[in-house]
């Protein structure tokens, strides 16, 4: 804007003009040169920057994005074939570790693979909030397998299994006694902890959900 407002400039004067270090204008006009925004000039010795015309440098930004705009089918059909990373997405708090709950009703492959401990799912989030969840994964027609934790004390609502419910439940050995729930859904494992700690997280991959899917399903193949 100064440049613009001077005609022409050395740095001594836009310095001068914007109270600004004569280094810090020098490196910040370098850059507007190399975005062509700022031409440079020579006067006997005097190094003269003159501001780009406005409707120039629009014209200039005009063609771009229409260059822009003729490549993007090409970009868009680079980017539907590269292969998706894993993502980790954490989660803190009652309100944040809902997110994974809700989540949880959104299953593609309408079924959910857990290892849980269903006590404190319903400390975490309150027994009015659990029973609508598992209400609204019954109307969508999701199928909820579980291996359970015999420390488990909750409403017999959560201890049904039966196609009623799109319940099925296996009880781990007495041994097995851990807190929180890990959830295996689609391409994604979740974890929620228990109240006292309160997070949550969700790796979404493609390998680690096949091997975790493979480690439950050799848990529940081995409990009768």
């Amino acid at each position: 804007m100064v440049i613009l407002e001077l005609g022409r400039a050395t740095i001594i004067e836009i310095s001068k003009k914007t109270k600004i270090k004569r280094t810090t204008v020098y490196d910040i006009v370098l850059d507007l040169m190399r975005l062509g925004y700022v031409a440079e000039a020579r006067n006997g010795k005097r190094r003269l920057f003159i501001a780009e015309d406005p409707m120039v440098l629009f014209n200039k930004s005009e063609q771009q994005l229409l260059e822009f705009k003729n490549i993007i089918p090409i970009l868009s059909a680079i980017h539907s074939q590269a292969v998706p990373k894993p993502t980790i997405r954490f989660y803190d708090g009652t309100l944040g570790v809902r997110t994974i709950m809700e989540e949880l009703l959104n299953v593609e492959n309408k079924e959910q693979l857990f290892w849980s401990s269903i006590s404190d799912l319903v400390d975490f989030f309150g027994n009015r909030y659990m029973e609508s969840w598992v209400k609204r994964r019954i109307k969508r027609g999701i199928l909820s397998r579980v291996l359970l934790t015999k420390k488990t004390k909750v409403p017999d609502i959560y201890m049904q299994s039966n196609e009623k419910v799109l319940r099925e439940i296996k009880w781990l050995p007495k041994s097995y006694v851990f807190n929180g729930v890990v959830c295996i859904f689609d391409n994604k494992v979740g974890y929620i902890s228990s109240r006292e700690e309160s997070l949550g997280f969700i790796i979404e991959s493609k390998e680690f959900s096949q091997i975790m899917r493979l480690i439950w399903d050799s848990s529940w193949q081995m409990i009768v």
